[in-house]
């Protein structure tokens, strides 16, 4: 072998050597990257379901306020209605001893 070939060899093959490394360190850094943003992510999406859940609980307790209320107006829709009843009857009575 001439030197000229084994030169050309030594330095392709230190060229092959270089843009390995620097493959592989870009990789590292791609890796570390990405799994920070999981980290972020993970992190996050943990927040997003306490909060979810703590609007869950708050509506909750709103509709329950809610079906209360609404069953405290229907006791007094029918007390009012009894007395309309009652006042009616009195009505009726009066018309007919008169």
């Amino acid at each position: 072998m001439s030197v000229e070939l084994i030169s050309v060899l030594i330095a392709v093959v230190t060229v092959g050597a270089t843009l390995a490394g620097l493959m592989q360190s870009g990789q590292r850094a791609i890796r570390a990257e990405l799994a920070t943003q999981r980290r972020d992510f993970n992190t996050e999406q943990t927040e997003l379901r306490r909060e979810l859940a703590a609007q869950r609980q708050e509506f909750s307790e709103r509709f329950t306020a809610l079906g209360q209320q609404i069953a405290e107006l229907r006791e007094r829709m029918a007390h009012l209605e009894g007395l309309l009843d009652g006042l009616r009857e009195a009505i009726a009575i009066r018309q007919g001893a008169t």
